[in-house]
C-alpha cells in the first residue's frame, strides 16, 4: 500500500471517532431521486436535529470516554484486520489498526503531542505543525455536538431519496475551509451519508462515507456501528462489534507509543 492509501485508511477509521464523521460517488447516488421541497429547514437546524437523534448534548456531555473494537475489510486489495479506538475527553484518542499479514498502524494524541504510523509494521513518528494541530483538533470529544462551532456554513439544498429513505441534503463548509455534503434521514434525523472534497471547486468528492446500523448504547445515545467508505481507488467497510461508553482506561492508554 502506498502512503496515500495508508493515510486514507487512517482517515476512514478516524471517521468513527467523530461518531457521527466519501466515491466520487456523489454522482452515483447523491443526485439520484431528487425531489422538490417548497420550504427547506435551515442547515444548522438539520445538524442540531441529528445531535438530538444521537442522544442530545446533555447525554453526550455526561460521557467522558468511548472504546470501540471491530474489524475492517478492503476487498479490492484483499486486506482485512482489526480496529481498536479509544477516546477520552477533552481531546485524547489512540487508534490501533492491525492489518493482517502486514503489521500495525498506530495513530493518536494525548492532547499535547500527536503521532502516526506511515506504513504498517514501522514505528510511529511524532507529528508536527499543521498535521499535529489537525490530529488534536479531530480528537475533540465533544466537537460534533456543537455544529455551529464546527461549521462556518450549513445550507439545506434539497430533499432526495437515498435507498428507500427521504433525506435532506446539506451543503457544509467547516471553519477550516473543508467542503462536505451530508444526507440526513428526514424521519429520524440521523446522518446517513457524508461526502468530502478538499475544495468547493473540485468537480467530484474524494471520499464518501455511509453510516449504517446505528446502535442504542443507553440513555438514547446512538452511534453508527458500520461505516462503508468509498473512494475512486477502493471500498472499505469498518464494523464495530463492541462499543463501550466510559470504559476504565489504563494510565498509559494515551501515552505516545514506544520510545516517542
Amino acid at each position: 500500500m502506498s502512503n496515500q492509501r495508508i493515510k486514507l485508511t487512517l482517515a476512514m477509521a478516524a471517521a468513527l471517532l467523530a461518531g457521527h464523521s466519501a466515491s466520487q460517488a456523489s454522482a452515483t447516488g447523491a443526485a439520484a431521486g431528487a425531489t422538490v421541497a417548497t420550504e427547506l429547514p435551515d442547515g444548522f437546524e438539520v445538524l442540531e436535529r441529528h445531535v438530538e437523534a444521537i442522544g442530545g448534548e446533555k447525554a453526550w456531555k455526561n460521557i467522558e470516554g468511548v472504546r470501540m473494537e471491530g474489524t475492517f475489510d478492503m476487498p479490492s486489495f484483499g486486506l482485512t484486520g482489526s480496529v481498536l479506538i479509544n477516546m477520552q475527553a477533552p481531546n485524547k484518542r489512540a487508534m490501533l489498526i492491525d492489518v493482517e499479514g502486514m503489521g500495525e498502524i498506530k495513530q493518536g494524541t494525548n492532547g499535547v503531542v500527536a503521532w502516526n504510523t506511515q506504513m504498517p509494521g514501522t514505528p510511529p513518528t511524532i507529528l508536527e505543525g499543521e498535521d499535529a494541530e489537525d490530529e488534536i483538533k479531530e480528537a475533540d470529544f465533544y466537537g460534533d455536538i456543537y455544529p455551529r462551532k464546527k461549521y462556518a456554513s450549513a445550507e439545506t439544498v434539497g430533499t432526495f431519496k437515498l435507498d428507500d429513505k427521504d433525506v435532506y441534503k446539506v451543503k457544509l463548509e467547516t471553519t477550516d475551509g473543508d467542503h462536505l455534503e451530508a444526507m440526513f434521514d428526514i424521519e429520524t434525523g440521523l446522518l446517513l451519508r457524508q461526502s468530502f472534497k478538499a475544495s468547493e471547486d473540485d468537480a467530484s468528492f474524494s471520499t464518501e462515507t455511509l453510516f449504517k446500523s446505528y446502535k442504542d448504547l443507553g440513555d438514547g445515545v446512538k452511534m453508527a456501528s458500520v461505516l462503508e467508505i468509498v473512494s475512486p481507488q477502493f471500498t472499505q467497510t469498518i464494523t464495530m462489534t463492541e462499543i463501550e461508553l466510559d470504559p476504565e482506561f489504563e494510565p498509559t492508554t494515551f501515552d505516545p507509543p514506544g520510545a516517542l
